[in-house]
């Protein structure tokens, strides 16, 4: 699958992934879960505005995950530099629901993405266990120093083309 005509639309088990529409982020505005509002909160910014910039932002690619008709996800990446891109997800309870299909895909997804940019990066919340284990299991490195955002500790995640994190962090 992976290579330059490499598409990661499509149907995965239960789940459609879909370009993103405005439609898409007005409903997962109020279906986040928890994690997804408290990760916002710490990013300064309402789940509308997470939701709608990547879907506004130059280069940024955006996507949805429909599951029973309606959104349950939404993720993508954003570029900061040429090589280097904010990769993001914010997910409703109805991913918990069908892990399978997530699982399935989020390998292909990270791959996609980090065939496009040389450094993959974001931060999560300390006190996010399932997620931080989640992120090591796709491959991306958690700097083990917390660092403060807005008041909230979060540890910084990448993810290289190749192993020459040791430049990077």
């Amino acid at each position: 699958m992976i290579g330059n005509d490499y598409s990661i639309l499509g149907k995965y088990g239960d789940a459609e992934i879909v370009k993103a529409k405005l439609s898409h982020a007005e409903y997962l505005q109020h279906h986040l879960r928890e994690t997804d509002r408290r990760e916002c909160l710490i990013s300064n910014c309402t789940p509308w505005k997470a939701l709608l910039y990547p879907i506004k932002a130059k280069k940024a690619e955006t996507y949805t995950t429909i599951i029973d008709e309606n959104p349950a996800m939404m993720f993508g990446v954003v570029p900061i530099d040429v090589d280097v891109a904010r990769i993001w997800m914010l997910c409703s309870d109805k991913v918990e629901e069908k892990q399978k299909s997530f699982v399935k895909f989020s390998l292909d997804v990270v791959e996609y993405f980090q065939n496009k940019y040389y450094l993959l990066e974001n931060i999560v919340p300390v006190e996010h266990r399932k997620t931080i284990i989640w992120l090591e299991y796709l491959g991306f490195y958690i700097h083990p120093t917390p660092f403060l955002v807005n008041g909230y500790k979060v540890f910084r995640f990448v993810r290289c083309q190749r192993e020459t994190l040791e430049i990077i962090v």
